[in-house]
């Protein structure tokens, strides 16, 4: 981050300066006292089971060059006459406040910024792309799923001006989220996934997802460029919205970077782009193909061409728990258990489906939440698409997938092999207890079931012979 003054974030915020000098300067911002650095300034945030002003002396003995606290609060410096003089700003909300200095000092980069956002798959597209860009310029990116009120503002504070371009994913799940993250953003270019019955609690329907993921449009320049999958109806509905260059991608004619020849090959997938050019692609999930368009199409349009990156994949891994290959022994776990919705789910049952496996095929489906009063329809959907699927043995967690296990034997499981269970706790030991030699297990589920405990634990029966693929 390029340094700024406590002016410059009063001047962001309409706070108030209630201790230190205006002119004095800080080099970071923080939002969690275990990690902060000398010289950076400290936001207390507040939350539901949290309140970063019970943290505020603990940020100034570890280097904080400053605080940013809720009017609202009572706030006394600790005496020692060093930290007197530290940076004490006052706001009415200090989550506004962290968007607000993140949009002012966008403002003063000359950095292009790629937003991603859509349904599915933002972190490994925008992981992609930060991994094939990174060859040819310098570029910063969100870690992890850093894509809401707080990770997209300190993804933001981790650029300077040194930086060609700064790749930041958005997330929503309520109308309004995507308008404030774009404002912050202000993205030259924008790179749409898809639209999937995803966050339907909060957005109400597939159309209120595409009118949610849309309002980056409000919030664009109209010379910038907005990258789609040409596949997807509700993104070409979406481009239609927008008054500047739309580059797409996908598998139809239309596309201006077209996928075509799939094959599966031992790592992942071999496929051919444009008709010219033979991409390696060593990851499971066949959906990771249009990932990896996105990535391919954003650097056509930033100049790069198609010849200079088509071997860039080689070495790409998946973010964790994302298809993620552990071979425990002679026991394979693909862990896809980081979220899940619908077109997820269907998207890893298909892969699972389609990869050999000389034992049996062992489905471990967990909840998918958000889905409001969708969800009994939409798990018994799954269910019917996993008793098509040659799945031997059927595991659920959580009381939605109790829908599902109910429609696969409805629609010709045996029930002999379909069993539930209410958590993730109650089903690892029996998971160990049933494992065989050979067998393959698929563990899909939202993040909040903390499906990865059992993946530890097959990984932990198997401790010496664990190894990610």
């Amino acid at each position: 981050m390029d340094s700024l003054k406590a002016v410059d974030l009063i001047n962001a915020t309409g706070g108030k300066l209630k201790n230190g000098d205006s002119s004095s300067q800080f080099v970071g911002v923080s939002t969690d006292t275990r990690s902060i650095k000398d010289g950076e300034i400290f936001f207390a945030l507040e939350g539901k089971n949290f309140d970063g002003h019970k943290f505020i002396e603990q940020a100034l003995f570890n280097g904080a060059a400053g605080v940013v606290v809720s009017s609202s609060k009572r706030i006394e410096l600790p005496s020692l006459n060093e930290l007197r003089k530290c940076i004490l700003i006052e706001v009415a909300d200090t989550l506004k406040a962290l968007g607000d200095l993140a949009k002012y000092y966008r403002q003063g980069l000359q950095t292009k910024f790629i937003a991603v956002t859509g349904s599915n798959g933002k972190t490994t597209t925008k992981d992609m792309v930060y991994h094939v860009l990174r060859n040819f310029k310098k570029v910063s990116g969100s870690r992890k799923s850093f894509n809401n009120y707080v990770g997209v503002p300190l993804t933001i504070f981790e650029t300077d001006s040194t930086y060609d371009f700064c790749i930041v994913e958005m997330g929503t799940n309520a109308p309004g989220e995507i308008r404030r993250l774009s404002g912050i953003i202000s993205p030259n270019i924008t790179i749409l996934t898809n639209i999937s019955n995803t966050h339907l609690e909060g957005l109400g329907s597939i159309e209120g997802v595409a009118d949610a993921k849309a309002e980056f449009i409000e919030n664009m320049d109209e010379e910038g460029t907005l990258i789609i999958n040409t596949d997807d109806v509700w993104c070409n509905k979406i481009a239609s919205r927008f008054k500047g260059r739309v580059a797409g991608f996908g598998f139809n004619e239309d596309a201006r970077i077209r996928a075509s020849k799939v094959m599966r090959n031992e790592s992942g997938f071999m496929f051919t782009v444009n008709s010219g050019f033979n991409i390696n692609l060593p990851v499971l999930g066949k959906h990771n193909v249009y990932n990896s368009l996105a990535a391919i199409t954003l650097c056509d349009v930033v100049g790069i061409s198609i010849e200079d990156v088509f071997d860039k994949f080689i070495d790409f891994k998946l973010p964790p728990m994302r298809m993620e290959k552990q071979v425990c022994g002679d026991i394979v776990v693909i862990n896809d258990g980081y979220n899940s919705n619908p077109s997820s789910m269907l998207a890893a049952l298909d892969e699972f489906s389609h990869l050999p496996a000389p034992g049996r095929k062992i489905f471990i489906c967990g909840d998918m939440l958000e889905l409001g009063k969708e969800a009994e329809r939409l798990h018994k959907e799954i269910g019917k698409e996993i008793a098509k699927a040659k799945i031997d043995i059927l595991l659920t967690v959580g009381a939605f997938s109790r829908f599902a296990a109910e429609a696969a034997i409805t629609n010709g499981m045996s029930g002999e092999n379909v069993l539930s269970f209410e958590a993730a706790e109650d089903i690892c030991s029996f998971v160990l207890s049933q494992l065989k030699s050979k067998d393959m297990v698929l563990i899909k589920g939202s993040r909040m079931l903390k499906l990865e405990l059992i993946s530890k634990q097959i990984k932990d029966c198997f401790l010496g012979r664990s190894k990610i693929a």
